[in-house]
């Protein structure tokens, strides 16, 4: 008879059921000073994730 092969996955983040989920505040909340620092920080991390791509990098995002 054939032995059956099993897959084991292991638990990553086991608390995180447990863990309180914390709310993202409204963007209009926000302060003006750090949405245009978040929105430089969005659009640099963009910016850098299509040059990566355009060169052909393996990484992946």
């Amino acid at each position: 008879m054939p032995r059956k092969m099993t897959t084991t996955q292991l638990e990553l983040f086991p608390d995180t059921q447990s863990a309180p989920v914390t709310q993202t505040p409204p963007w209009q909340s926000l302060p003006g000073d750090t949405q245009q620092t978040l929105t430089r920080l969005m659009a640099r991390l963009i910016a850098e994730h299509a040059g990566a791509a355009d060169r052909g990098s393996d990484h992946e995002a």
